[in-house]
């Protein structure tokens, strides 16, 4: 009995140069309307009570280092677009006098948060990276990353590498969710109970 035999059929370079320069044009379209609105509208934006009340309140609480604040910077920090040390902020919150307790699960939940962001927009970029990128060497990668992926994701979570950027390309890739974030918080967790570790031997 003969087996359903699949071809992959590559894309075109010129088909690939077509579509990486659409891309381009779009982003820098995209790029110009932010500034654009937020130079236009931003003003406006600060007239309103409601919106500057809650600017000044975030801004505040990430000066101030508070669980909260420490929430706004792991969700920042964590975006693959904002490099952020989102480490550094947690270890002089706990020198401020934070509660232990309440900065961990504050600032991970930020992190969590922005990993989750990093994951979705990954994968909805699946099927551009598709048209631009060989379809052979994605899915021989995509098979690598499945093997070991989760090496990857704890050791760039446990040491202070670009772990929202391997996220984001973990989307790309549609790498297994779960085991992403199985091993993410199990890297994150270490990382922070040396923080702690490092706060009380220091303190």
């Amino acid at each position: 009995m003969q087996k359903n035999l699949y071809y992959i059929a590559e894309t075109s370079n010129k088909y690939k140069i077509k579509v990486f320069l659409t891309g381009l044009i779009v982003f820098i379209i995209l790029v110009g309307v932010v500034v654009v609105f937020t130079d236009t509208f931003g003003s406006l934006g600060s007239n309103i009570p409601f919106i500057e009340s809650i600017k000044s309140v975030v801004i505040e609480e990430v000066k101030a280092l508070t669980p909260t604040g420490l929430f706004y910077t792991g969700f920042a920090g964590g975006l693959f677009f904002i490099p952020l040390p989102q480490e550094i902020f947690f270890y002089y919150g706990l020198l401020k006098g934070n509660s232990m307790f309440l900065s961990l699960l504050t600032v991970n939940a930020g992190y969590l948060l922005s990993q989750v962001v990093n994951y979705y927009l990954g994968s909805r970029l699946n099927k551009f990276f598709l048209h631009i990128v060989s379809k052979r060497k994605l899915y021989k990668v995509r098979r690598f990353i499945n093997k070991q992926g989760g090496k990857g994701v704890f050791i760039f979570n446990f040491l202070p590498l670009p772990a929202p950027v391997l996220t984001f390309g973990l989307g790309i890739a549609k790498y297994n969710i779960y085991r992403l974030f199985f091993y993410t918080i199990l890297g994150t967790a270490l990382k922070y109970a040396l923080i702690i570790l490092f706060f009380f031997i220091v303190n």
